[in-house]
């Protein structure tokens, strides 16, 4: 966290020095939060699965492409808060699993601009690594924790944004991302297998174009 403020300050105070008139380049940075769906054969036996919550932070940088198109990616943490439920004992309590998923995401999306404060954005991200360890309460778990290198997702959003004539730029964009559609590669011997993760959520954002 403490990298990514410093990076984040760092990349603020150059960009004022190469500032151009046609402002073709934009970076930033943003906050997410949200809920999903949620699945992996990790856990078995699992009836129902709840995602409490969700909440991603990242660095953005942008490119225009044409008037209405932009390539968009950045660096993006995402922690993700889960609970599995198992029925219930004789003794009135409810079996259950707590988890948490932690994922590094690069997305390669494009941006279509569809009026000056709206816009459209689609497209692949790379979960470069993603952490899931389980804590079982009357339940007893094989491989508790696993480890992924890649993932592959697809996201979709419907954003609104103003920029000031500073090249201040400020955006609010509900989304939603599945991720699992593909495992592109794994450094680990046993990795999370079958993993699915739908997320819907709402993205704050604030840039400077340069």
């Amino acid at each position: 966290m403490r990298k990514c403020i410093l990076l984040l300050t760092l990349c603020f105070s150059i960009i004022p020095l190469f500032a151009q008139s046609d402002k073709k380049n934009m970076i930033g940075t943003h906050v997410a939060f949200g809920t999903g769906g949620y699945g992996s054969a990790r856990l078995k036996g699992a009836p129902s699965s709840k995602t409490n919550y969700f909440y991603t932070i990242g660095l953005d940088y942008s490119r225009q492409l044409s008037k209405r198109w932009d390539f968009c990616s950045g660096f993006e943490y995402t922690y993700t808060d889960l609970k599995k439920s198992f029925g219930y004992y004789t003794d009135g309590k409810q079996a259950f699993n707590s988890a948490n998923l932690k994922m590094t995401t690069i997305p390669l999306q494009l941006k279509y601009h569809v009026g000056r404060f709206i816009y459209l954005n689609g497209g692949p991200l790379l979960n470069i690594t993603a952490k899931e360890r389980a804590t079982s309460y009357y339940l007893t778990f094989e491989d508790a924790t696993s480890d992924v290198a890649m993932l592959l997702g697809f996201g979709l959003g419907l954003g609104f944004e103003h920029e000031f004539k500073s090249g201040l730029t400020l955006s609010l964009s509900p989304y939603a991302r599945f991720n699992g559609i593909g495992k592109a590669l794994s450094f680990q011997s046993k990795p999370l297998e079958h993993y699915k993760y739908l997320q819907g959520g709402v993205n704050l954002g604030i840039g400077f174009k340069f």
